[in-house]
């Protein structure tokens, strides 16, 4: 691997409701794609919990990702929730003005500028 190349991986667990899947690193145009078909396996089941706190950043192609699965589960009656990641990827969703439109599991930190 190249040392510049920062790795992405998505693991996906079992929680106490449902599926938790886990994004590592950079969420971009580049590997949005490996998150958008973990969290389309996962609806398919059931509850999906978005972890977003292993991200590093996150760009507009994720923020989108993110808010085309919030507005699937609202279509297709499935459960999704997100768990806040650090200041710098949440920052985002306030840049954008769509906070609100995301359904953060836990308001204390979702709700934190």
């Amino acid at each position: 691997m190249d040392p510049d190349e920062i790795e992405f991986t998505v693991d996906v667990g079992g929680g106490a409701d449902g599926s938790v899947v886990a994004p590592h690193g950079e969420l971009d145009m580049a590997t949005q794609g490996d998150l958008r078909a973990a969290l389309e396996q996962q609806a398919a089941r059931g509850a999906v919990t978005l972890d977003l706190s292993g991200l590093r950043f996150l760009d507009t192609s994720g923020l989108r990702l993110i808010l085309e699965t919030a507005e699937a589960s609202a279509r297709d009656g499935f459960t999704f929730s997100v768990l806040p990641g650090i200041p710098a990827v949440q920052r985002l969703f306030d840049i954008a003005g769509v906070r609100e439109l995301v359904p953060f599991a836990d308001s204390e930190e979702g709700d934190k500028p």
